[in-house]
């Protein structure tokens, strides 16, 4: 987050100002997963005499506490800043295929709940799934209130969907069978049948899971990209563009849809009701059923086979080799295709695809920077499965964040306006 002039004749202790800056004290000590003052100072630019106040003001509230640990800047040691545990907790729920996954951390990041169900709502209507998921933060906003915690805020709920700029309408839901909906404002309804109040915002898997790998790249040290293009498939086909540090959507909310990039005019239909789309040959479903694997899917699980598949393919059985090798090509089309229109510098992909990478370079495509170093890097997903629900941690820390002041003013926060980090 930058800090911005004041315009006009805004005076500099405005309020908007303030409660700008007092989220940018906080966004500095996220990244850097703490600091001491003169830390803020460097990453923010604000003045010695600011930061203090601000600092003194976010302790007051329960933000930040100073840790027992001491660090040495300069020859002096200096307190280290961190976030509370104590403070206000963020949560999601992550809707797949087959389960349902509820996870919520302290605001410092301690683990509070992680918990999986077992519960498959293909083909069931919208609003069973709704009621569970108002059950699910009804549970946890009582295991809160028992622990003696701040109340939750904010829920985030994370699916497959591509989510309007409202963060509470999705588009079809596919992997469900969902027609476009507000799929936000049914949860809220089936919460307020509970007598809760908080706000759910909708978060698209791909977005989050290419927070997190980003997130994760910046920590490990290595240059941050301009640009990065992101690539699920542990499903359908999704994708992300991460644009510096916000993520790029579009005006209406639902952009990078790779998945229903369309290849082939008159290739199969797609559940979007195009034809030839990209998810038609490379998304995990259909390449089973393309490789003669869906039966055996059915019987033993996704993952068993496309760990099946994987070994057919390198054997070179038929159907399955050719199947795969034709999804290689068409995902290195769509990349390039991508590339041309958003010049990225880096491409993460993940899922099963993260083990291809050798073989999508390995297609023949003409000249192309994809996969050189300084140009455009070409990385494999580094945290799995649990990239989304990480992300979509970061994510709503990061909207209570940029929210603090109205938090610690006792406003009410609107989803529609919660997130800050998409353009």
């Amino acid at each position: 987050m930058a800090q911005v002039p004041c315009a006009g004749t805004a005076r500099l202790n405005s309020r908007a100002v303030r409660d700008h800056n007092l989220a940018l004290v906080l966004h500095a000590l996220e990244r850097h997963h703490g600091g001491s003052r003169s830390l803020v100072c460097g990453a923010t630019g604000l003045t010695p005499g600011a930061v203090t106040l601000l600092v003194n003001e976010l302790m007051d509230a329960g933000f930040l506490v100073t840790s027992d640990t001491m660090e040495a800047e300069g020859g002096r040691r200096k307190k280290q800043l961190s976030f509370s545990d104590d403070s206000y907790p963020v949560a999601v729920i992550e809707l797949v295929p087959g389960r349902v996954r509820l996870v919520c951390e302290a605001f410092g990041g301690a683990r509070l709940v992680d918990e999986t169900y077992e519960r498959d709502f293909r083909g069931a209507d919208a609003g069973d799934f709704a009621a569970f998921a108002a059950e699910l933060i009804c549970g946890l906003a009582r295991r809160l209130e028992a622990e003696g915690r701040l109340p939750l805020h904010a829920v985030g709920v994370i699916t497959s969907a591509p989510v309007r700029s409202n963060r509470s309408e999705v588009l079809a839901n596919l992997d469900f069978g969902w027609e476009i909906m507000d799929f936000g404002a049914l949860i809220t309804r089936a919460l307020a049948e509970h007598g809760v109040s908080a706000p759910v915002v909708l978060l698209k898997d791909a977005d989050c899971a290419a927070w997190a790998e980003v997130r994760h790249m910046e920590d490990e040290g290595g240059p941050m990209p301009a640009g990065t293009l992101f690539i699920s498939s542990n499903d359908g086909i999704g994708g992300s563009f991460i644009l510096g540090d916000r993520i790029y959507n579009g005006p209406l909310g639902t952009g990078m849809t790779i998945g229903h990039i369309q290849l082939n005019p008159e290739g199969e239909l797609c559940c979007c009701g195009k034809r030839g789309c990209l998810t038609t040959y490379a998304g995990a479903d259909a390449l089973l059923e393309a490789s003669g694997l869906g039966p055996y899917a059915r019987a033993h699980g996704r993952d068993a086979a496309v760990s099946e598949l994987r070994r057919r393919w390198q054997a070179g059985e038929e159907p399955a080799h050719g199947a795969v090798e034709r999804a290689i090509r068409y995902v290195r089309v769509a990349i390039e295709i991508a590339l041309t229109l958003l010049v990225a510098d880096c491409v993460i992909v993940g899922g099963y695809l993260a083990t291809c990478l050798d073989e999508i370079l390995a297609v023949e495509n003409g000249f192309s920077s994809l996969g050189v170093e300084g140009v455009t890097a070409l990385r494999p997903a580094a945290l799995g499965s649990d990239a989304a629900v990480l992300g979509g941690l970061m994510r709503m820390r990061g909207a209570l964040i940029d929210h603090a002041a109205e938090l610690m003013r006792g406003e009410p926060l609107d989803a529609a306006t919660l997130l800050q980090d998409t353009l």
